[in-house]
């Protein structure tokens, strides 16, 4: 990738996620995220809950809680998982509020960085006002070991499969009027994880009913992004690669940070455990490295234990029960146009009904921004029993 490129991508990404500097700072006592007790022995139970920070609430909200629920971890155990809940104001539907969940993108790993602790982007909170004014309760996890203890397993997809599919169980607990049937929604990180989810829930007994995905600017085909690149090209961005290493030795114990970055990408590291992403693209932005001086093997699929790691990220193709709609701008600089198109076409070759759309000139953010009336559209269709829309045809011919 050209230099002025690279440097488009960091404004991409500047304006991703420099809403980080204005979400709210309040703060729930520590205590809340740690679970002391005997763990439930079956995921999805509501361990704990209690009312959100004004400052933390939605505007469209007229109850929001923070919640403490057991998941099944990336390793297959048990683990405590933290997250809020947005219920709408006014009167339920005699079936309860239909339930949206919703997975977040990359806020980084530090415990600090949970939104349920931080807050959110004016991006999210304006999506997420929509559904509710829509009539959508919000169910959003922060995700396995963000804000709880233990590392976050960064772009695990079982690991935020299971976080969102947990907390809608565990918010069942509450005393609100949740309905049984839910749909996922999520951008980038969360597109990746509400398409895991999407992938995933058929596997799970449930006594609720699952509708559907909707996922904006999800990453997916990863390994063809680390097999990209050159030693002499500026690597502004080596605190999202950092983030990327911290997820893979926490589940792939064939990756070696040692391995895969220099001595002077190592020096950075510790800060992935303290700093949110926008602070972390910052560092990365003005210690101005190349890829040869970060990378200590080019491509960085070819580093030890790189593609054993990426295989926990990707999402199923197979094991889909319910409609998709992935949106997609052909713009977006973080998440290649042509990665979804193809990852689109491999799931309708597998006859999962994909309802394709595409922004034109949209950036990482556009869909998100732009479509959300077609995407809650969408959803209610499916609520109310209606086809999802296939354009799978179209997509298979231009293959």
């Amino acid at each position: 990738m050209a230099r002025h490129n690279l440097l488009s991508l960091g404004a991409v990404l500047i304006a991703a996620c420099a809403q980080l500097l204005n979400v709210s700072t309040a703060r729930s006592s520590e205590d809340f995220y740690v679970w002391d007790a005997q763990m439930p022995q079956q995921a999805g139970v509501l361990l704990r809950q209690e009312p959100l920070e004004a400052e933390l609430v939605l505007g469209n909200a007229g109850h929001a809680y923070r919640i403490l629920y057991s998941s099944e971890g990336f390793a297959g155990d048990i683990v405590a998982v933290s997250g809020a809940v947005f219920v709408p104001a006014g009167e339920p539907p005699r079936d309860g509020w239909p339930v949206l969940a919703w997975s977040h993108g990359t806020v980084g790993i530090a415990d600090k960085c949970a939104p349920s602790l931080q807050g959110r982007s004016e991006r999210d909170i304006s999506y997420l006002q929509q559904w509710l004014a829509a009539g959508y309760a919000v169910v959003a996890t922060d995700y396995e070991g963000l804000g709880t203890p233990g590392t976050h397993p960064y772009l695990h997809c079982q690991s935020e499969a299971n976080g969102n599919i947990d907390a809608v169980h565990a918010a069942q607990g509450l005393s609100a009027p949740l309905g049984k049937r839910w749909l996922v929604t999520g951008q980038s990180q969360g597109g990746q994880g509400a398409l895991c989810t999407g992938a995933h829930v058929g596997q799970r007994e449930s006594d609720l009913e699952f509708l559907g995905t909707v996922a904006t600017a999800p990453g997916v085909n990863f390994m063809a992004r680390f097999r990209a690149g050159s030693a002499d090209e500026p690597n502004p961005f080596i605190g999202i690669a950092l983030l990327l290493g911290r997820g893979f030795e926490t589940y792939e114990p064939a990756f070696k940070r040692e391995e895969a970055f220099t001595e002077q990408a190592l020096a950075m590291m510790p800060y992935t455990d303290s700093a949110c992403v926008m602070e972390l693209i910052g560092m990365g932005m003005k210690a101005n490295l190349t890829s040869g001086q970060t990378l200590r093997v080019i491509p960085f699929s070819e580093a030890p234990g790189v593609a054993q790691a990426a295989r926990h990220m990707e999402i199923p193709e197979q094991g889909w029960t319910r409609p998709v709609y992935i949106a997609q701008g052909t713009q977006d600089e973080l998440v290649r146009y042509s990665d979804v198109v193809d990852f689109a076409r491999s799931l309708c070759e597998q006859d999962v009904e994909v309802f394709f759309d595409v922004y034109e000139g949209a950036d990482h953010s556009g869909p998100m921004n732009q479509g959300v009336d077609r995407f809650i559209r969408w959803a209610d269709a499916r609520f109310a029993g209606q086809p999802g829309g296939n354009n799978c045809a179209s997509l298979l011919q231009t293959k």
